[in-house]
């Protein structure tokens, strides 16, 4: 029996939850409206605050791979977790948009980059056997929070308003993240499951080098993930960002009804990084990847044509759960291509297609709205970049250490 079985359960547990209240943070929209009435603040200003967290995640996460080494999991979990915290309670005593930028854009994006990061780092550490599956088991986690919150943010920020809901997400991420934070540990280089060979699993951590980040971004084939990642945000953000304008538009639904679609928009995204995850395990990154981007494609270029309640839920759905399985598919595909020694800094520049990806959705949704006073045109050039995803997924290899 593998005597640390026990203790790789424990340090999923704690990553789980703690990555839960990292996605408490993705309630954003919730907050949107309040704010802007409550400080007489312009729409477009207000969910800046949101695009400079998005910006800080991967840049966080680059920053806590290093510094996790020398002070351990715990350790800079709970400094994640502090300066979220800090960043919910900045931003709840907010009165001018620079310090809402402050709170929830730097401190906030600064603590779910370091939370996020290391629970995911650490927790495929320990499971280099189902490295997929588990990835795709804590991203699930970070998905979950916003579901989780979102109602309770939603039935409590009308009564008490913005400021005070905000305290009390800082309040229940504290809790959690000190519930969460000690359960976790660093396993030791090159840990392997007793009773386990990496021979046995196909382009696992153990049969290539392990390169460092600066060795990662000399070669080719981490511009080509980048790249390849880069469209999956697009696509992903792209849909969370506007899904509720998107169905008003395609659909003709009410507020109300377009409320539902976010509901459901949030729990199949949850349930596709899991999906992602353990798909990768079975039967390869690259193959579950192809497929993703070909799907992505049809449902984005088919999507002015769901208008009813239905079909565009149906649509919706599949795009999410897409993303979902995207998010939980690229950690297995940076841990096959370069190792696991260096998970954490290694994806962390990987995930700046994020960031990117964030804002190239956002310019592109703007042109389209401009040009033609609708969202067709970002349907069809969205949907375009999942083709040349898809292609290159397929062509997608391994780098071959020259030392």
């Amino acid at each position: 029996m593998d005597e640390n079985k026990n203790v790789r359960l424990m340090v999923l547990f704690g990553a789980i939850i703690c990555n839960m209240t990292a996605g408490f943070f993705y309630s954003w929209s919730v907050y949107v409206g309040p704010l802007v009435q409550k400080n007489d603040w312009n729409i477009g200003d207000t969910g800046l605050a949101f695009s400079i967290a998005t910006c800080m995640i991967p840049l966080a996460m680059i920053g806590a791979s290093k510094v996790t080494l020398k002070i351990g999991a715990t350790k800079m979990v709970l400094l994640g977790g502090l300066s979220l915290v800090l960043g919910l309670i900045v931003s709840g005593f907010a009165t001018h948009i620079m310090i809402l930028y402050l709170g929830y854009g730097i401190l906030g994006g600064i603590g779910v980059g370091v939370i996020y990061g290391t629970t995911n780092a650490t927790c495929v550490k320990w499971f280099p056997d189902k490295k997929g599956t588990v990835s795709g088991m804590v991203v699930a986690g970070f998905g979950s929070g916003s579901v989780l919150f979102s109602p309770i943010c939603t039935k409590i920020i009308g009564p008490l308003g913005p400021s005070y809901t905000l305290f009390v997400q800082a309040t229940i991420t504290m809790i959690i993240i000190a519930m969460g934070a000690p359960l976790l540990k660093i396993a030791a280089d090159e840990y392997k499951p007793k009773g386990w060979s990496p021979s046995v699993v196909s382009g696992s951590i153990d049969d290539s080098h392990n390169y460092t980040s600066r060795e990662m971004i000399k070669v080719p084939q981490y511009w080509f993930l980048l790249i390849m990642y880069l469209f999956a945000n697009m696509s992903g953000l792209f849909i969370i960002g506007n899904v509720s304008p998107i169905s008003q538009e395609i659909a003709g639904l009410t507020p109300v009804k377009a409320g539902l679609i976010v509901s459901i928009l949030s729990i199949t995204n949850t349930v596709g990084r899991f999906i992602g995850g353990a798909a990768t395990d079975r039967f390869g990154a690259e193959r579950v990847i192809a497929v993703i981007y070909i799907i992505n494609t049809v449902l984005l270029l088919s999507l002015s044509f769901m208008h009813n309640f239905l079909l565009i839920a149906l649509s919706i759905s599949g795009l999410a759960i897409c993303f979902g399985a995207m998010m939980g598919s690229y950690p297995s595909i940076v841990i096959d291509y370069f190792g696991g020694k260096h998970f954490s800094s290694n994806y962390a520049f990987v995930f700046l297609a994020y960031s990117i990806g964030g804002l190239l959705a956002g310019f592109i949704v703007n042109t389209s709205i401009v040009s033609t006073g609708s969202y067709h045109l970002a349907f069809m050039i969205i949907g375009g970049s999942c083709v040349i995803g898809a292609i290159m997924a397929l062509f997608a290899k391994k780098p071959i250490y020259k030392g």
